[in-house]
């Protein structure tokens, strides 16, 4: 997962945005289907967001797999993990065409990790 993370990141801001496009094209249609209709900039930027966060749960998730023992220990691992990779996810950013590394995606991303790591301790309750 954290391969798949730093891949997309590595991507100029031209596949990115492509990428984005096509869900956001989809979703679009959908929503429209019940008389919706969607700013498209804004749409993408909520897709882009929500896969930033979905990405970094699913990171946690399987992050916490890996360890065993008290899950209080697991979470440290956890959290510094998901911080890192968020940092380093920005980071790679700085050198992708036409991308940036922003702190507010530091936090985004830092978000999937704290709600993957709370949907890893509801779920082994």
């Amino acid at each position: 997962m954290t391969a798949f993370i730093f891949w997309n990141s590595a991507q100029p801001a031209v596949l990115s945005s492509q990428s984005s496009g096509s869900i956001v094209a989809v979703l679009r249609r959908l929503l429209a289907n019940f008389g919706i209709y969607a700013d498209f900039g804004l749409t993408e930027k909520i897709v882009r967001k929500t896969a930033h966060i979905t990405e970094f749960l699913v990171q946690a998730m399987l992050i916490a797999g890996c360890f065993s023992g008290k899950y209080r220990k697991r979470v440290v691992y956890i959290l510094f993990l998901g911080l890192l990779t968020a940092c380093t996810d920005e980071y790679i950013q700085l050198f992708a065409d036409g991308r940036a590394g922003l702190i507010s995606d530091i936090f985004i991303d830092f978000g999937g990790t704290a709600l993957g790591t709370l949907a890893g301790r509801i779920s082994r309750r």
